[in-house]
């Protein structure tokens, strides 16, 4: 019998808990993991419950991302920086924001694989690459 991967059990529950009312997801997970358990596959759980949230996240258009300043960002810009992030990923983000004095000033944003950095510090250390090249 061909092994089950993590991203197969991700789909399978997440196909399993679409559209289905609040009060039946409780006995659809005791069965996946029931499923799981029967497989031999529980080392996997944390491999499946990270790949059923990338799922999730894609079909239901969502998206994680972090924005890193130097400093506490006023109300307006994160609002302007949440529509952008939302514009620019044609996704529902939600930002976790980080500070990092050492940054010095402007900000890093981190989605998936992408990293936005329009720090101070980055800055500076180009100029000075520039520079001394």
């Amino acid at each position: 019998m061909k092994k089950i991967t993590p991203k197969q059990y991700a789909g399978a529950l997440y196909a399993s808990f679409k559209d289905q009312p609040s009060d039946k997801i409780e006995k659809i997970f005791d069965n996946f993991l029931a499923f799981v358990w029967a497989n031999k596959d529980w080392k996997n759980l944390s491999k499946i419950l990270t790949s059923f949230e990338k799922i999730y996240q894609d079909k239901e258009g969502l998206a994680d991302a972090q924005i890193i300043s130097s400093t506490d960002l006023s109300s307006k810009l994160k609002n302007h920086l949440q529509s952008w992030l939302d514009q620019f990923t044609g996704k529902k983000v939600e930002v976790k924001y980080n500070i990092d004095q050492a940054l010095l000033g402007g900000v890093v944003i981190k989605y998936d694989d992408l990293i936005l950095d329009a720090s101070l510090k980055t800055q500076l250390a180009n100029l000075h690459k520039q520079l001394t090249n």
